[in-house]
């Protein structure tokens, strides 16, 4: 079955997604130089490049219709190739791919010995002028290529062993992936169905999971669900090498953290390194730990280990005698009951269950009085999800980017509005500053309209995606399908009208540079600009079902028991806000 996942067609396939990203990310690197009238940039030094027809023969194989979600470009390629690899063996391009479809299959299934080059580490800032930073790990072509295929062929095995509370990385189920706007909505259906009655949650979050993961551990998992599923031969082999070649002390801490600190004397790669010791009684760094984050094992290694502490809550559940209702989204989970104690319990067997499987988390903390402070909380212990103002009664969830309130309301999170407001200034700022330099050379060509058009297009595909005459609803690949969940569901508009009005505030804040334009670019007509209108904004990607009704009736179970006067809160809640600050 293995030698299904490395066929012609699929080395093919992801050949023809690498090149037409190469190809995206060219294009947006020369948009600037597309305005200004000339683009200095060479044909990037991709393997790749060779290994495909030249991008002028594209044109004749693109599709004749556009269908929501095709990727025009990566059609045309796929067709291209097939058509053309056998009309013209003898092509240079023809025989190089050959030659390298040969060779991967020999490396994966002839080689005595499989091994992966480390990674190389880029460093991304956890927050903007922060000195925290992400190591993310970027493969050879080669190794991504197999590491890639190799993914496929192990996500599509193991799947039946995973639990169905797990919802991501896995593999289609009636032609579909599950993703995290399926958690999302199972939350909601059940806070929605379950009316008044109460519900208890708590959270966990592992702390630095992929940099954290011992490799003996890893290993034991994988051999264990080998076994139940009957791999391949050669799967131990690849799954070994890629262990070996990435360790967060070696390939982090030795050998990227000093390039990093040239950089930035300050940056650090975060690492729970004192925490690390105490759990494995020794100095972690002369253990083999961590997986490479963005390396294409990793997330299916993810699912490989907390599917033991998955098992784990069910049993407990099932011993218990308890509803339990339970969501994973990689290393984020959320435990729901109707019985605190039982959502105690069964939250206390899953932490235990992470300390054996060699995985930090942080301590869940109680929320006595809700407030800003419940949101700095990374696992939280079982609270009543509730609009009752009563201790330990907390009124949103949050959970895969949304935000569920008790009465079924639904909003995104707040970090994801102020992160997409930023975008939009990222955009303008790169445009701007980057005509203003093409200016001082004299080679703004484009003219002011031709630029402003161009801006708002860009941000319009960036928040709600390229969207036609007589489509509704966003488009793949932007901001609004991140979060399509909200679509007939009564949800807050609040943070989608503040995109639309960042939007309109970038848009005006380029039009009023100053700034010498020339008489217009070849190629680029000088459309007018246009409103946005309702179909363009993010607030009209989505059907608002009763979401302004319940802002301003909010249900509410209750306020106090008889017995408790509503200034015993009050004081108490006073009290806790003078100790925290």
């Amino acid at each position: 079955m293995l030698n299904q996942y490395f066929s012609a067609d699929r080395i093919i396939n992801h050949i023809c997604k690498v090149r037409v990203k190469q190809a995206g990310a060219r294009h947006d690197r020369q948009y600037i130089g597309r305005l200004a009238g000339h683009i200095t940039e060479r044909e990037p030094d991709h393997p790749f490049y060779k290994l495909t027809p030249p991008r002028r023969l594209w044109a004749a194989f693109r599709p004749k219709y556009r269908k929501a979600g095709l990727n025009p470009d990566l059609f045309a390629l796929k067709n291209a190739i097939r058509t053309l690899r056998e009309r013209e063996p003898g092509k240079a391009w023809v025989v190089a791919l050959n030659h390298y479809i040969a060779a991967i299959r020999e490396r994966v299934f002839n080689g005595r010995e499989v091994s992966f080059s480390p990674p190389t580490i880029n460093a991304e800032p956890k927050r903007k002028g922060g000195h925290e930073y992400r190591a993310l790990s970027r493969f050879e072509v080669d190794d991504n290529l197999i590491l890639c295929l190799f993914a496929n062929y192990l996500r599509d095995s193991f799947d039946p062993l995973f639990s169905a509370s797990s919802y991501a990385f896995r593999a289609a189920c009636n032609g579909r992936i599950p993703t995290h706007h399926d958690a999302f909505e199972a939350v909601w259906k059940l806070k929605v169905n379950s009316g008044k009655l109460k519900l208890y949650v708590a959270e966990c979050d592992i702390r630095g999971f992929f940099d954290t993961v011992d490799h003996g551990v890893a290993w034991a998992v994988f051999q264990s669900a080998a076994h139940e599923v009957n791999l391949h031969p050669r799967a131990e082999l690849l799954f070994r090498a890629y262990l070996d070649c990435y360790s967060f002390p070696r390939t982090v801490l030795t050998g990227a953290e000093p390039e990093l600190k040239r950089r930035d004397p300050k940056g650090v790669f975060k690492w729970p390194e004192s925490d690390l010791a105490k759990l494995h009684s020794t100095n972690p760094r002369q253990l083999r730990i961590g997986v490479s984050q963005g390396g294409a094992l990793s997330g299916i290694i993810a699912n490989l280990i907390l599917n033991e502490a998955d098992k784990v809550v069910k049993a407990e559940g099932v011993r218990l005698g308890a509803e339990i209702h339970y969501y994973r989204f990689c290393d984020d989970m959320l435990l729901i009951s109707p019985s605190r104690k039982h959502c105690k319990l069964v939250f206390a067997a899953y932490l235990r269950k992470l300390t054996g499987l060699k995985l930090i988390y942080h301590d869940p903390k109680r929320t006595l009085i809700y407030g800003k402070v419940h949101w700095d909380h990374k696992s939280k212990s079982p609270y009543l999800w509730s609009g009752a103002q009563w201790f330990g009664a907390v009124p949103w969830v949050q959970f895969v980017g949304y935000q569920i309130r008790y009465d079924g309301l639904v909003r995104p999170r707040n970090e994801s509005v102020a992160k997409q407001c930023q975008k939009l200034v990222e955009t303008t700022n790169q445009l701007k500053f980057g005509l203003i330099r093409q200016a001082k050379l004299g080679t703004v060509k484009a003219t002011g309209m031709q630029a402003l058009t161009s801006l708002q297009a860009r941000l319009i595909a960036q928040g709600v995606g390229r969207i036609k005459g007589g489509e509704t609803g966003p488009r793949p690949m932007c901001w609004a399908a991140g979060y399509k969940g909200l679509d007939q569901k009564p949800f807050i508009d609040r943070g989608l009208r503040s995109f639309d009005q960042a939007r309109a505030k970038q848009i005006q804040r380029f039009d009023n540079i100053k700034l010498t334009f020339g008489s217009g670019v070849s190629r680029q007509s000088n459309n007018c600009y246009r409103p946005e209108g309702f179909a363009l904004s993010y607030v009209g990607q989505f059907i608002n079902l009763g979401g302004q009704n319940l802002i301003q009736h909010p249900w509410k179970p209750g306020i106090l028991k008889e017995r408790v006067k509503a200034w015993v809160f009050r004081l108490v809640k006073k009290l806790a806000d003078l100790r925290r600050h």
